[in-house]
């Protein structure tokens, strides 16, 4: 059975992870858990109960802030900073490519992103934000991601009410 869990340096083989991308594999195998303990960041890994050492694929969120251009939805005459969540880095191992565990990951950081909107969450966020790859955006677009022209970035957007319906959806299977 798969399973997305925490990612524990003591229990997850990060060094032999392979994505085709050696910045994230170095990241995985060499900066994911400091950065953890850091609390700079949160980095999960999918693994199979059956052999939970091995990481099919990981993604990485960290709390951010984004300035935002006049008109952003919701945020008309809003001049601040705001609060949001951003899918930093996600990756699957090429060994387990084409079964659709990217999706899984993605559809598992929608799910964490829209607890933030619960009311008992200790923090607001606009939604899920990502720098996507030329060559992901169409990846991310599927799953209700809009262009989003913030300062200093180009970046792709996920509003915070989407993630909840996409969440709940999953819920109800």
């Amino acid at each position: 059975m798969l399973k997305t869990v925490q990612l524990d340096k003591k229990q997850h083989d990060r060094n032999n992870f392979d994505c085709g991308v050696e910045a994230l594999n170095v990241y995985l195998a060499k900066h994911a858990s400091s950065s953890d303990q850091r609390s700079l960041t949160k980095t999960f890994v999918l693994v199979d109960s059956e052999q939970p050492k091995r990481v099919i694929g990981f993604y990485t969120l960290a709390y951010a802030t984004v300035s935002v251009r006049d008109g952003f939805p919701r945020l008309k005459n809003y001049p601040h900073p705001v609060p949001a969540l951003k899918l930093a880095r996600m990756a699957v191992d090429k060994n387990f490519k084409n079964h659709r565990f990217g999706e899984q990951l993605l559809l598992e950081c929608i799910r964490k992103t829209a607890l933030a909107a619960q009311p008992d969450s200790p923090a607001a966020v606009i939604g899920l934000f990502v720098d996507a790859k030329e060559d992901t955006v169409d990846f991310y677009k599927q799953y209700g991601f809009i262009e989003a022209s913030c300062e200093n970035t180009h970046s792709l957007y996920l509003p915070i009410k989407t993630c909840e319906k996409t969440a709940l959806a999953m819920e109800n299977g």
